[in-house]
């Protein structure tokens, strides 16, 4: 006996064929037409799943599928910034330190009052040691007259309200020197000074205790000692520029009568004319 279900043609004539002898018996009739009409088609249907067979009946069922869950990305949470409030102190950096502004040790000079131009070393007033000459004694017009000198590395500028200043002139044409008063015993104690404050007019005392490296020269002779010769004086050196304080003979003036100022020579020559 065959037990394999019909396929294709067979199995759609056989069900036209059983659809057919179930509506003959289904003729309507008193009082059981509702329970054939149920049979038959309950038997259909019987027959439809047995046709099909196992695999499609199981087709016909839908079945509940389980999917994986998907993984969810967990949201990264992004730390708040905190502000630091104005007056508060930020850690890790450096505390920011004020520098002191340097403070001048003189006020600013007058061009018109030599008593307020400083010897610097470097400088007496306007004019720089090293710069050309006419450009640094052409501020002296007004205030200082020029004079020649017999030696054309050297002039003088006088004036009957201040010391008078020697400009002496290195080979270059600039400015080598620069003597401040003549070495008279009344020199005038108002020309330039140090940043100390000294200058024509200060005693030896005041000199060594601003200059505790002050020493005796003399011209030519750097050894020398005060009561060797009295045409020596006190020198020292400021910002690398030889200033030598002058005075009278020994016995006849404890008082500088000028100042020397050079570049090369810790001494001024004994003539600057001859």
């Amino acid at each position: 006996m065959n037990t394999e279900p019909p396929e294709g043609d067979d199995l759609q004539r056989m069900l036209v064929s059983m659809k057919q002898n179930v509506l003959e018996r289904a003729t309507p009739r008193p009082k059981r037409h509702g329970r054939r009409a149920g049979i038959a088609i309950g038997v259909v249907g019987v027959l439809l799943l047995g046709a099909a067979g196992g695999g499609v009946a199981l087709g016909l069922i839908p079945t509940s599928i389980t999917a994986e869950p998907v993984p969810t990305a967990t949201p990264t949470v992004e730390p708040t910034p905190t502000e630091t409030p104005s007056g508060a102190p930020v850690v890790g950096r450096p505390t920011p330190t004020s520098t002191p502004s340097p403070t001048s040790t003189r006020p600013p000079y007058a061009l018109s009052d030599p008593s307020t131009w400083t010897i610097s070393g470097s400088e007496v007033g306007p004019i720089a040691l090293g710069g050309e000459d006419a450009a640094e004694t052409d501020d002296l017009d007004g205030i200082y007259s020029p004079e020649p000198c017999l030696n054309p590395a050297v002039t003088f500028w006088l004036s009957q309200d201040f010391p008078e200043l020697t400009v002496v002139r290195a080979d270059d044409g600039t400015v080598q020197s620069v003597a401040i008063g003549t070495g008279a015993p009344d020199a005038q104690g108002n020309g330039p000074t140090t940043a100390a404050g000294l200058g024509v007019g200060s005693t030896l005392a005041e000199l060594r205790a601003a200059y505790p490296d002050l020493h005796y020269t003399e011209p030519g002779n750097d050894d020398a000692q005060p009561s060797d010769s009295p045409y020596g004086g006190w020198t020292t050196t400021i910002n690398g520029v030889f200033v030598s304080f002058r005075f009278p003979p020994v016995g006849s003036g404890d008082r500088a009568d000028s100042v020397w100022v050079s570049k090369v020579d810790q001494s001024p020559p004994t003539e600057f004319c001859g």
